[in-house]
């Protein structure tokens, strides 16, 4: 039986009963792990007042070997983005990075490079950020720290090269050669903008430079992510509608 102490995002909940609730957590240093929270909604108790979807805490919980569910004893709320709660589209981008999130991650292994980029993710939407720079910069991040970075940079890009490049999911990456089923076509200034962000360019740099090619990478990425998932999350079509049932 271990006590684990950690910062922790909410990426779901659901009511256990009157005064109790279930979540699951992606903790920086723990990773993604479910727990139940005995009394979180009572007015006195040591979760402030509940906990609530896509917040940050300090939580400290009881982790017992062979347990589905850990015990929280502790939830310090530290962060609420307010604009996800406010605004429609907002909400659904969050949501949709979080769900890729927990379905891209196994229990308890942790990820502080996704936690940290969700964090940010967060931080941008309540700044307003153009949102394909969002989606673009965390799921490359959340690609990247599962050991699946898309490979971009072993192919030259220039003013000369060809108007559209080949990619490969099962490859992940550009692949050359004749068009084949399982391959996708990709314009060559979309995978510019993608290996901007490899590059580690400012994070709206790219879409004010190129605002549709940059849309275009985000949904490179999330048809990806749903190759490597083999399905599809629910929350894609509510973010990316024409990638809805299957398409590229």
């Amino acid at each position: 039986m271990a006590t684990i102490k950690d910062q922790a995002l909410c990426i779901r909940q659901w009511d256990f009963s009157e005064t109790s609730q279930t979540v699951s957590l992606l903790g920086r240093e723990t990773g993604l792990f479910r727990a139940i929270a005995k009394g979180s909604r009572r007015p006195k108790s040591s979760f402030s007042g509940g906990i609530d979807l896509l917040t940050r805490g300090d939580v400290v919980a009881i982790i017992k070997p062979g347990r589905e569910l850990a015990t929280l004893t502790e939830w310090g709320l530290s962060r609420v983005w307010w604009r996800i709660r406010r605004d429609v589209h907002a909400n659904r981008v969050a949501y949709f990075m979080s769900d890729c999130a927990s379905r891209m991650l196994d229990l308890q292994d942790p990820h502080p490079g996704v936690f940290d980029g969700l964090v940010q993710a967060m931080d941008q939407i309540e700044n307003g950020d153009p949102s394909p720079c969002i989606l673009t910069r965390f799921l490359l991040v959340l690609l990247s720290d599962t050991g699946y970075r898309p490979r971009f940079d072993h192919v030259e890009l220039g003013t000369d090269g060809p108007d559209s490049m080949l990619f490969s999911p099962q490859e992940g990456g550009l692949v050359e050669g004749v068009e084949v089923p399982g391959t996708w076509r990709v314009r060559s200034s979309t995978i510019e903008v993608l290996k901007a962000f490899q590059q580690g360019a400012d994070h709206e740099q790219p879409f004010h430079e190129r605002p549709e090619a940059t849309n275009r990478a985000a949904k490179l990425l999330a048809a990806y992510l749903r190759e490597l998932l083999g399905s599809e999350p629910p929350t894609l079509s509510l973010v990316f509608p024409d990638l809805a049932g299957g398409r590229v």
